[in-house]
This record gives structure tokens, sequence and C-alpha cells, in this order.
């Protein structure tokens, strides 16, 4: 007789957009949690063209990152509670283009809740989530005082976004705000930032306010994915103290600046092909967004790419016949996107000029 063959792992949760892809976003669920809780938020995100991917709650770190590795855009890691630690520990190995870290559970932690009562208010104050889990079979109670994974002592040096709730009883904001914002001796990085939801509770992507958070982590991706972003508002200015006028900065996106940093590290590498691997590690660029950026730079004739274990990335002509303006066009569409008529026309065909006059070469000056 056959043995009967063993069940199926269930599905991920896939939540994918009516339009154009802008990035994957491969989500970790908490204790208890299952992937059918992230539908609405999944749904949300899709709507602003993010697919949302959430693997089931045993999936190993391969499946995760098979998620990840088959994403479209930029390719997004989310984790909420213990799925943040996992999120935490995967992006250290395996570097997504962004990370995101909600309901961090960091240092000693909060008291568990007692009953099912004490957990729906430990959990969210939203009332409609808090029916989603009463009626949820595959939820699982109690679950908020199992023991955690450990994680890095660091966060990896990819854009990340912590996402905490102010009043969160299981995983106090203290303990978060000490570790994003630094001790002195790990200091701040730049990438890493932390938005405290404020009366927000432990699942802040389903509590009251997951509206603003959803909006939160759009900024952010847009921010990852196009290289958005907002312009600090200065001081009001006063006749004791008027405001410094100053010129409005010269944007260049990530995806640009990451191009850049690829070309001019095939320049030293000379003829042989040079692995995205290493090219990742040695300028500090997203490996996932390496992989995307080079695809582009090979369409666009810059570079060229041979398979197989000696394989990899070179220059696909001289480097002193690569123009930036070659590599904008190659990343970016165009040089300028500026208003029709003068005098607009003439500084587009300024920053024109300005980029096709210098090769690839003067990146190493």
């Amino acid at each position: 007789m056959t043995p009967p063959e063993a069940p199926a792992a269930p599905a991920p949760a896939v939540f994918t957009p009516s339009a154009a892809v802008r990035g994957t976003v491969v989500v970790l669920v908490g204790r208890g949690e299952n992937p059918g809780i992230y539908t609405r938020f999944g749904t949300r995100l899709a709507f602003d063209g993010y697919t949302v991917v959430v693997p089931r709650a045993g999936a190993s770190d391969a499946e995760v990152t098979a998620a990840l590795d088959a994403g479209e855009g930029a390719r997004i890691l989310l984790g909420s509670d213990a799925g943040a630690l996992r999120a935490w520990t995967i992006a250290t190995r395996h570097a997504p283009d962004a990370l995101v870290l909600a309901a961090l559970p960091l240092g000693d932690g909060g008291a568990a809740p007692v009953d099912h009562d004490a957990e729906i208010a430990a959990r969210t104050a939203c009332p409609v989530h808090r029916r989603v889990l009463d009626a949820d079979p595959d939820f699982h109670w109690g679950e908020l005082s199992a023991e955690l994974p450990a994680h890095p002592e660091a966060l990896p040096a990819v854009p990340t976004l912590v996402l905490h709730g102010e009043v969160d009883p299981i995983a106090p904001v203290e303990a978060v705000r000490a570790f994003t914002v630094g001790d002195g001796a790990r200091g701040v990085d730049h990438r890493h930032s932390l938005a405290v939801v404020r009366d927000g509770v432990h699942d802040v992507l389903n509590d009251q306010f997951h509206r603003i958070v959803a909006a939160r982590i759009v900024t952010f991706l847009e921010g990852v994915a196009k290289g958005a972003g907002f312009v600090e508002s200065a001081a009001p200015e006063t006749p004791e103290a008027p405001r410094t006028r100053r010129a409005a900065p010269l944007h260049v996106s990530a995806r640009l600046d990451y191009a850049l940093r690829a070309l001019d590290q095939l320049v030293g590498a000379g003829e042989g092909p040079v692995r995205c691997e290493d090219i990742a590690r040695a300028r500090d660029i997203p490996l996932n967004s390496l992989v995307n950026i080079m695809i582009q730079l090979r369409r666009a004739g810059l570079v060229s790419s041979r398979r197989g274990c000696e394989g990899g990335y070179q220059l696909a002509r001289d480097a002193a016949d690569v123009t930036l303006a070659d590599v904008v066009r190659a990343t970016e569409g165009a040089i300028a996107t500026v208003p029709a008529g003068a005098p607009w026309g003439d500084l587009e065909r300024t920053v024109r000029d300005y980029l096709e006059e210098r090769s690839v070469l003067e990146l190493r000056s």
C-alpha cells in the first residue's frame, strides 16, 4: 500500500496591485498570528502599488528569502513581534532593500496577558481587528508569553523603519527608543528611523491607527524605491532671527547613486568580471537593488555579463566612453524633468551637456 502523501504546507497569502508593481513586501507574522489576519494591511499596501506576501507562520528562512528574491521592484522585509526579530536576523544575512520592524520586543518586556480579554486589549484597540481575532479559528491565544528568538547586536546596513506603539504593554517602547536612538558607543545610523504611534498598543500594524501606520510605511517605501522624501521645514522667520534662504538641494536617487558606485567598482576591477555579491559588499549596496540595477545597465549596453562560477559583470566598453549621462538615462530614463518653456529648456541642456562631458572615470577622482 502506498503511504499517504504528507499534506502540503499552506501557501502564503499574496496581495497584488491592480496596476504596476512598485515593490514587494514580505511580512513575517508575530506570535499567535497567521497570514489571514494581514488581509486589511496587505490590501491597503497593494492599493498603493506594492505586492504583499505573507508566508505561513512556520515558513523557513529559505522560503522567506525565496519570496524576497522572487519579488518585483524594491524588496522589503517586514516583521511584527517575533517576526520582527526573525526579519532582523534574516536581513543581516540576506540583505533586502529595506527593513520594517513593528512591535519589536526588546528588553525585559512587559507583563503577559492573563486571559483572552487582556490579550485583546494588549494587542489592539481597533474594534474591527478585535472581531477578526475573535472569529479566526487559526489564531493562537496565549502566545505572547512564548519564548522569543535571539536577535543580532546591531541593525543591518539597510534603510530600516522601526514602528512601535507608545503604550505597548507587551514590548514597552523605552527599550526600543534606547536601542534605535543609540547609546553613544553604537552611535546613530541615518538609515534607521523610529516612528512611535501615539496611544498605540502591541499589534501596531492592526491597531486603531492602522491607516496612519500604513501611510508611514508607504512613505518609507517610496523613499526606498524611488528616492522620494520631504525637505525639513525651517523655523518661522522673525525680525530677530530672519530665515536663512538656501538653494533647493539637487536630488540624486538611491538607484542612480548605487549605479555609479557599482560602475566605479567595475572601473577599478579592470577587465575581469565581478560578481554582484562582491560589488554589493564592497560598495555597501543592497544586493537585491543592485541585481535590478545591473540588469538596467546591461540593457543599456553599459555592462556585459558572464554566466557561471567565474561569471559576473564588467564594462561593455571603455570607461572613457561611458558618460554620466549614459548612466542617468539607463537608470532614470531622462536627464532632467523640467517645466516646458524658457528658461527651463536651457537648464535641461546645461545639465545634459555637463553630464555628457564627463565619463565614469571621473568617479575615481
